[in-house]
């Protein structure tokens, strides 16, 4: 069947005299929406009908999804319920009699979108009309409400709006130099041997808890490991295996002195053939760490400017605006499978937990710079979808 550009076709059948054989030769009709599906709605009797001679022509089922306008699913489904040669149209639905009126069900619009995080059968409880779950579930489709995971971002008061639009404001104009210059720092916890994604499993139905599909944790060897590292837009910076404990004021001094302190160092190298001094100010770098108790304390502040660190004001309350939160989650995810490859469970020992350490510092200093390269690009998008929000939470 040639693809045919536009959206008039329509569906003819012939067949010889004999009766031995029959050609089919399918077009269809679509001009007057007949055949095109609503999402969210059955296939009706013609656009199954479609569906059906469609594949009778050894239509492959991604076309004629595209060309009924209905789901891949919707397709398979028909096809699995109905035969070409024996389909004469859907049993009719039996009707039900609506048990609400107009006003009833605006009544329960409103409970809906005022109660976006209770489940429907307390919303039921609260509603002056008495109706199931399910009858409610029909009229939140009917509204065109969903059910979907909530997402989770970082609560914001008056002051971190302002504070965050404020900052967007100020460096959605700046040049990809100027971004790349900014030295990007952030700590992160570290699950050894949970994978930090969403794991989907092929299996056959029924089969939820065959081990050999369950995956495994384990609580009482759970492994946690605090690690920090800072990048710029043209290198990545040392990752620091932080010591067990937490880090307070004292263990974030030794983190700066030997991570950051060690990236500094080669960005004021001077190449062997120049004669120059190169001091450390804001014209070379910007160092950016958020508002971190430990990172504002006052001998921490001091300790930096001792040494001539210039420091980025930071917005609270925005680990969107910080590029190393995005690469954090793919290094969570590349050292999970380096862990998976290399052992069956987490260990507690010392010796383990130190081979843990030179894993994550393989991880990191393989993972080159493409990835980097675009987070920084993406900066002057991440300021402005923060002003487009007017301060408020962005997808990034």
């Amino acid at each position: 069947m040639r693809h045919v550009k536009g959206p008039k076709f329509e569906l003819k059948f012939d067949r010889d005299a004999t009766c031995q054989h029959t050609t089919y030769r399918v077009s269809i009709d679509m001009s007057d929406g007949s055949a095109q599906h609503k999402f969210g709605r059955h296939l009706s009797d013609i656009q199954i009908a479609f569906v059906l001679a469609l594949d009778k022509v050894k239509t492959t089922q991604r076309k004629i999804a595209s060309l009924v306008k209905c789901s891949r699913k919707a397709v398979r489904n028909a096809l699995a319920n109905y035969t070409f040669e024996t389909f004469k149209g859907r049993k009719p639905r039996r009707k039900y009699e609506r048990i609400t009126t107009e006003n009833e069900d605006q009544d329960i619009n409103n409970a809906l979108k005022q109660n976006p995080f209770l489940p429907l059968r307390d919303i039921t409880n609260i509603l002056p009309v008495k109706i199931s779950e399910r009858t409610l579930r029909r009229r939140r489709s009917e509204s065109g409400l969903g059910s979907y995971i909530a997402a989770k971002e970082p609560g914001l008061r008056p002051e971190n709006v302002e504070a965050r639009l404020h900052w967007a404001l100020e460096h959605v104009n700046w040049s990809l130099e100027e971004w790349k210059r900014v030295i990007w720092s952030d700590e992160s916890s570290i699950w050894v041997g949970v994978n930090p994604g969403r794991q989907w499993v092929i299996r056959p139905p029924g089969e939820r808890l065959n081990r050999k599909y369950v995956k495994k944790t384990f609580k009482s060897a759970q492994v946690k490991v605090m690690v920090w590292a800072c990048f710029t837009g043209e290198r990545l910076g040392p990752i620091i295996i932080c010591d067990e404990g937490g880090i307070g004021a004292n263990e974030y001094e030794d983190i700066l002195y030997d991570g950051l302190f060690s990236l500094v160092d080669d960005i004021l190298a001077i190449p062997d053939n120049v004669d120059e001094v190169r001091i450390a100010d804001e014209n070379h770098f910007l160092f950016m760490q958020d508002n971190a108790k430990c990172h504002k304390a006052n001998e921490v502040l001091e300790f930096l400017k001792e040494n001539n660190i210039p420091v980025m004001e930071w917005p609270a309350q925005s680990p969107d605006l910080n590029p190393l939160e995005n690469l954090w989650s793919e290094f969570k995810k590349r050292f999970h499978q380096r862990f998976s490859e290399l052992f069956q469970y987490p260990l507690k020992s010392l010796e383990a937990k130190y081979r843990y350490g030179e894993i994550m510092q393989e991880v990191w200093y393989t993972q080159g710079m493409e990835m980097v390269e675009a987070l920084i690009e993406s900066m002057p998008r991440r300021c402005q979808a923060v002003i487009d929000a007017n301060g408020g939470w962005t997808k990034y």
